[in-house]
């Protein structure tokens, strides 16, 4: 049975699939595309890709958005955001369903792990490694941070999960961004809040995205700093005044430490956040499996997108060695018994 790449993603807002798309057509490598929509059009569990006509997975995005509207008989603000957690988690259990029905080793990525990354874990384990790390920790009171900016001037607080994009109910939206805490606006905080993520303010002299493909790192510098929009988070883009980008090459040693963090976790893709302070050390922020790495690949002329194609097509042919194997074995073994018998 001639085998396929599946490529796990979403119908819109996805150049980067797209592109490694077209790498796989010019390099006539077959792939299945399965966007996050699609599983609407599926009528029973039979239609799911099967695990048989798969060599490997790479599992990029879930969905952009269901492609009709839910809603209650009699909605309101409360009950509509109900309603769509409760629809998440339902179109959750179908999409990771597939975890466990193609091999796990086929996936470029542990997808129970990519599903789940903590960042805490992950911070944990990158100190293992030898990985320099902020100092972290999770804090419920004011009082706490207070105690906090006694030994460091300045702190930031981030999601322990991922940012997100906020609506309120006249459709008004609102960006979710790192932001600093200090002496001075203390005051602002409430005495008692939801467990949230502190960290030590670095004061970066830059910020650095790897991609990480399959033991290999490739980073770029962005000079995010002087800009008062992205100073604090360079996700807060500045489109009149772009960051400035370059290819960077980081010590060999910290690549080192960084390949043995990604396998560590299963992972042979990723998008890693790093920081240079004032004083040339690095420090590790985070890892997002699912990280958008055109951004690394088109300024800096990595031609990861091709890379990631040819990368998924050694699977295919990993996938037949291993079928043929047993195969080879049964001729080998009808050829020496048929002498002895004559």
């Amino acid at each position: 049975m001639s085998q396929k790449i599946l490529i796990l993603s979403q119908s819109h807002l996805e150049s980067t699939t797209d592109h490694v798309c077209l790498w796989m057509d010019y390099l006539q490598i077959p792939f299945l595309r399965v966007n996050g929509e699609d599983f609407f059009q599926f009528e029973n569990l039979g239609d799911l890709p099967d695990n048989t006509a798969i060599a490997a997975v790479w599992y990029r995005r879930k969905i952009n958005s269901y492609p009709v509207e839910y809603s209650l008989k009699q909605p309101d603000f409360h009950t509509q955001y109900t309603l769509k957690r409760f629809l998440i988690d339902e179109f959750n259990g179908i999409h990771s369903f597939l975890f466990h029905t193609i091999d796990r080793h086929k996936w470029l990525n542990d997808p129970i792990t990519e599903d789940r990354l903590n960042k805490l874990h992950v911070l944990a384990l990158a100190r293992q490694h030898g990985i320099p790390t902020p100092f972290t920790e999770v804090v419920t009171t004011s009082v706490a941070i207070a105690a906090l900016l006694e030994n460091y001037r300045e702190l930031i607080v981030k999601p322990l999960s991922e940012c997100i994009f906020l609506e309120d109910a006249d459709g008004d939206q609102y960006k979710m961004l790192t932001k600093t805490i200090n002496s001075a606006n203390l005051r602002m905080v409430p005495e008692k809040f939801f467990p949230s993520l502190v960290q030590e303010k670095i004061v970066k002299k830059f910020e650095i995205r790897t991609f990480y493909l399959d033991g290999e790192c490739y980073s770029m510098a962005i000079f995010s700093q002087n800009n008062r929009k992205t100073k604090e988070d360079f996700r807060n883009y500045d489109t009149q005044r772009p960051n400035r980008t370059v290819p960077y090459k980081l010590p060999v040693e910290l690549e080192k430490k960084l390949d043995g963090l990604m396998k560590s976790l299963g992972f042979r893709t990723g998008s890693i956040d790093l920081m240079v302070d004032m004083e040339g050390q690095y420090h590790f922020l985070e890892i997002n499996p699912e990280g958008q790495f055109g951004m690394v690949s088109y300024p800096c002329n990595y031609y990861l997108e091709k890379k990631l194609a040819r990368l998924l097509h050694k699977s295919i042919s990993h996938e037949e060695e291993i079928h043929q194997q047993p195969q080879r074995k049964e001729r080998t073994a009808a050829v020496a018994v048929f002498p002895g018998e004559s």
